[in-house]
């Protein structure tokens, strides 16, 4: 099964650029502008999950 990283490096993510975005079960549950909200909102639908947290960049980011 692949994780929630793996999805955030395969996915198309472009229609969510500069918001912040939580992934859960290798899907978006919630996005907006500000991380704690996300981040509570994905923790209300995901309890005793592993939630991702993250900003999607406005411009290419190289990770290494």
């Amino acid at each position: 099964m692949p994780s929630n990283f793996e999805f955030y490096m395969g996915a198309d993510l472009s229609s969510h650029v500069g918001k912040w975005i939580a992934i859960c079960n290798e899907s978006i549950v919630s996005e907006g502008s500000e991380p704690k909200k996300v981040f509570a909102e994905a923790k209300r639908k995901c309890p005793n999950k592993r939630v991702l947290l993250t900003r999607i960049p406005e411009e290419a980011t190289m990770i290494f």
